[in-house]
């Protein structure tokens, strides 16, 4: 193997090496958004179909 051909697979290895726990930790973010966003969502949807109350008599 030439030293050339060593250096590229040794960079390439130390990028997936740094961009996978990225990703990883990006994927639990966009999950915690998606129920953060859910909650939103329902909330309201509660406040807009809630009936208005008559006055009290």
């Amino acid at each position: 193997m030439s030293p050339e051909l060593i250096a590229i697979i040794t960079a390439a290895i130390a990028l997936a090496a740094v961009i996978l726990p990225g990703q990883h930790a990006m994927r639990r973010d966009i999950a915690d958004l998606r129920e953060h966003m859910a909650r939103l969502e329902g909330l309201f949807e509660g406040f807009t179909r809630r009936e208005i109350a008559p006055p009290p008599a």
